[in-house]
């Protein structure tokens, strides 16, 4: 079974080009409780937004202009991806809905719109999809591996993935760049660049020499290469910071939950164990009630920089003292 919070948490996007229309579907899936939703009044855009984000579902218009549904979903599948969402189409004439069912279309939405079958249509596609989607995902599984093992794993590549998508043109450049520079290829480039460069300025080969040894051109060129791939770098480091900050904030939520799950969890053992009389020794008790105190972050931090304040004070007394 899907979970209610994975069909909730689906990517849907609307295209429609009214946007009294698109107004209305996104109030009645938002209080419906979905949560990612887009939206577009220009068909132009479904290929690209689809190829970009990897909607869960589209709601799709078939009468507008400069192209209609049918042709949206015609160019669709010349997307060159295993990641086809199912369409839910949006018409007011029943004779559309063959044709749209011959160009892909799973199921229809009729207008005038009524709540009811737009809540219900919409979850029950969804929950079709991400059924067979899991599936899918899951018949190349390792056995060796559990399912919950296998699905954090995707979610860890899914996360990845999501990050990469959402990076700007800038970001991605400098991404390629510093990939670039740090790869064997550009070494070999250079060896080629600067031997071929003096080989020419030697003039055993007919050619005026243009930028003699010490080669000050050439000298030139390489800093002005390295402020620039420096700057590609910095801006790379930048992203992986801001990408590992982000992890390093979930591994914290995780891990206070966790703490925060197992002291619940030896405070429930210590009443069972109190409720049908085992006793421990003093050393256990002891022990025992340490952990069942409720760990707070900002206390352990303080204890820390206190710990680390004392230790960096203590060298510097010795100091004074000799």
């Amino acid at each position: 079974m899907i979970a209610e919070s994975a069909i909730l948490n689906a990517n849907i996007l609307i295209a429609d080009d009214l946007a009294s229309n698109v107004s209305l579907l996104e109030r009645i899936l938002r209080t419906a409780g979905y949560t990612s939703i887009a939206s577009t009044t220009n068909p132009l855009e479904v290929c690209a937004l689809q190829r970009r984000n990897r909607y869960e579902l589209i709601l799709l218009d078939i009468e507008m202009p400069g192209m209609d549904g049918f042709q949206v979903m015609e160019r669709m599948k010349e997307i060159k991806t295993d990641h086809f969402p199912p369409v839910l189409v949006i018409t007011a004439e029943p004779n559309h809905k063959l044709r749209a069912l011959q160009c892909g279309a799973k199921d229809f939405i009729s207008k005038p719109f009524e709540l009811v079958e737009v809540v219900t249509r919409v979850h029950n596609m969804l929950e079709a999809h991400l059924l067979e989607k899991e599936i899918a995902d899951h018949k190349e599984d390792n056995p060796a591996l559990s399912n919950v093992i296998q699905q954090n794993i995707r979610k860890i590549i899914q996360v990845r993935m999501k990050a990469v998508r959402e990076q700007s043109l800038q970001d991605r450049i400098a991404n390629a760049m510093t990939s670039f520079s740090g790869s064997m290829t550009f070494f070999y480039v250079h060896i080629a660049w600067f031997g071929g460069w003096i080989l020419l300025n030697t003039g055993h080969l007919g050619i005026p020499s243009f930028d003699p040894f010490p080669y000050g051109l050439l000298t030139m060129v390489v800093s002005l290469e390295a402020i620039f791939l420096a700057t590609f770098v910095l801006m790379s480091q930048n992203l992986f910071a801001k990408e590992a900050a982000r992890l390093t904030d979930l591994g914290l939520q995780t891990g206070l939950l966790t703490e925060r799950e197992l002291t619940r969890v030896l405070q429930m053992l210590h009443a069972i164990q109190n409720k049908i009389g085992i006793t421990n020794n003093e050393d256990s008790d002891r022990a025992d009630a340490d952990l069942e105190m409720e760990t707070r972050l900002e206390d352990v931090l303080s204890e820390t920089e206190r710990l680390q304040r004392r230790e960096q004070r203590g060298p510097r007394q010795n100091r004074k003292l000799k």
